[in-house]
């Protein structure tokens, strides 16, 4: 609901403005694909996440071409390999011999601003970059066990989600081919990091767990120009 509140806000504001022939909105969606310890397959750091999807809307404003100021709003999830993460569980206990787990997805939500710079390639064909910083929400999954033990054990015990809010990183890079003057097909490459501290309350207290996000999208939409 947030995420489509700000949405709103964004565009309303960007359409008031009397320079329209400046401003761009972009709106894509596509494949992201975890990188790095967010998308690792262990136990002490990983994430275990695997390829997900986004939803992506950036307006930018030429001020001054070829240079702007762009504006991003982002949703991502990205599903846990229960499988993997099941397998690294038991290697890891000697008393378990099988656990199956039921586990939500990650997900992401992103409100950034930075410059952009754009250049025409060829007659129709034009690539735009740049450079986003801002807040990154983001909610670890909510996690049901059932383990099997060579001996006594729970039945199930479950690790609940937790949020955080976090300084975020954006790189991207968009190819365009105009279509007409007031709108154009586009391709988007982007890169994000982050490194929210998450919060769990345990029986022996407060547990504190730093994780590191990054990912890459790729990215298919429509850019209309105003």
């Amino acid at each position: 609901m947030k995420f489509l509140s700000l949405t709103i806000l964004l565009l309303t504001t960007v359409i008031l403005y009397p320079q329209s022939d400046n401003i761009y909105i972009d709106i894509t969606s596509g494949a992201s694909l975890p990188i790095s310890k967010y998308a690792a397959k262990n136990l002490a750091t990983g994430s275990f996440t695997e390829l997900g999807g986004n939803v992506t809307i950036d307006v930018s404003w030429m001020l001054k071409k070829p240079f702007g100021v762009n504006a991003t709003i982002s949703g991502v999830m990205n599903p846990v390999d229960v499988s993997t993460l099941g397998w690294e569980k038991v290697i890891a206990d000697p008393f378990l011999s099988d656990v199956s787990i039921r586990s939500d997805p990650y997900l992401l939500f992103a409100v950034m601003l930075g410059p952009t710079y754009e250049k025409h390639i060829y007659k129709n064909l034009s690539f735009q970059a740049g450079i986003n910083a801002g807040v990154m929400r983001s909610s670890t999954p909510y996690q049901l066990y059932k383990p099997q033990y060579f001996l006594l054990g729970p039945e199930y015990y479950e690790i609940t989600s937790a949020g955080a809010y976090s300084f975020t990183l954006r790189a991207f890079i968009d190819l365009e081919l105009r279509i007409r003057d007031s709108w154009s097909l586009i391709v988007q490459s982007a890169y994000t990091n982050s490194s929210p501290e998450y919060t769990f309350w345990t029986a022996t207290g407060i547990r504190k767990e730093k994780k590191l996000i990054s990912f890459i999208n790729a990215n298919f939409g429509i850019r209309l120009k105003l």
